[in-house]
């Protein structure tokens, strides 16, 4: 408890003393700074040397600056940056360091019983978005190369934190329409392969791959998993390809699902004509107790009752007729 109350005074007096430290600047002046036409030239000036990568002559420079006008040339140049957008390692490294500066002015906005305190420059933010940005571009760049090479091995790629797992996960989702069919395949040959891909804390990447690779082992695993939001895509986007031959086949397998099957039975049956072959599974499907009675419902709420009747009749299976009597009761 008393370890606790320590750390406690500690993080207080930390938080004072660094806005102790930031001195109160109105935002008239932080604005006159900022559009003075000797740090607009500073700006241009040192915006060479930044284009050039030399941060050691960059720095040295902006020190000889009063204080109000560094933060003010540093915020010109971070816009130059952003603007200008190419980054290489050493321009990444600097904005990395801009984003981590501690704010040296701040801004106190009083209102009706409040006061808002904030940063009086906000390079801060701009950088680090920048810098997010390029990591972004430089991290696809290299999943693309290692998987043209087939070297990306998934379980050791996608490892880590679950924010560190979202933006990989993104960036593969991102990249995948641009590998090539090859690449393509060794990718969706790891989830029958290693186990630990089974573990993904959910359905996008495999059901990405399913789509790209229509490998049906794939998309085994697919329907076997717990269901999201990315398999019901999956499903749904197969229902727009129906009757496309691999559509119905799929949309016939994801019935194993079972928080999927009502939606996967619904797209065989709305389908005009229903192919032979989804005709012939459904029929079968009405001889289980499992999904018969769901099955029967279905057809006979899409207008195939005659259909269902005609097939009771001519079964000796209680099974079958039981599910057609169950789909004559839901009638209205």
């Amino acid at each position: 408890m008393r370890l606790g109350r320590c750390m406690l005074i500690g993080l207080l007096a930390a938080v004072m003393a660094t806005t102790a430290a930031a001195q109160e600047v109105t935002e008239q002046e932080v604005r006159q700074v900022l559009d003075s036409p000797q740090v607009q030239h500073q700006v241009s000036v040192l915006a060479k040397l930044y284009d050039a990568s030399d941060f050691t002559t960059l720095e040295s420079q902006l020190q000889a600056f009063s204080g109000l006008e560094q933060e003010a040339v540093r915020t010109g140049l971070v816009t130059y940056a952003v603007e200008s957008g190419a980054l290489d390692q050493a321009k990444a490294d600097w904005l990395q360091r801009q984003a981590e500066r501690t704010p040296a002015y701040q801004v106190v906005e009083q209102g009706d019983g409040y006061l808002v305190t904030q940063s009086a420059f906000h390079y801060g933010a701009k950088a680090k978005s920048l810098v997010r940005k390029w990591q972004h571009i430089q991290l696809a760049a290299a999943m693309v190369k290692q998987a043209e090479a087939g070297e990306l091995v998934l379980s050791e790629w996608m490892a880590g934190e679950l924010a560190s797992q979202t933006v990989r996960r993104d960036i593969f989702l991102e990249q995948l329409p641009n590998l090539s069919a090859q690449a393509v395949a060794k990718l969706a040959a790891q989830f029958t392969s290693d186990s630990k891909l089974l573990w993904l804390p959910d359905n996008a990447v495999i059901a990405a791959l399913a789509a790209a690779s229509r490998d049906n082992s794939v998309y085994h695993l697919l329907w076997r998993r717990r269901s999201d939001q990315f398999s019901l895509a999956e499903l749904n986007r197969l229902a727009e390809l129906a009757p496309a031959t691999h559509a119905i086949e799929q949309l016939k397998a994801a019935t194993i699902n079972p928080s999927l099957k009502r939606q996967a039975y619904r797209a065989l049956i709305t389908q005009h004509p229903i192919p032979v072959s989804a005709r012939d599974f459904l029929a079968a499907k009405l001889d289980e107790v499992e999904d018969g009675e769901l099955v029967a419902i279905e057809l006979a709420r899409m207008g195939y009752l005659d259909w269902l009747r005609q097939l009771a009749e001519v079964s000796r299976s209680k099974v079958m007729q039981n599910n057609f009597r169950a789909a004559v009761a839901q009638q209205p």
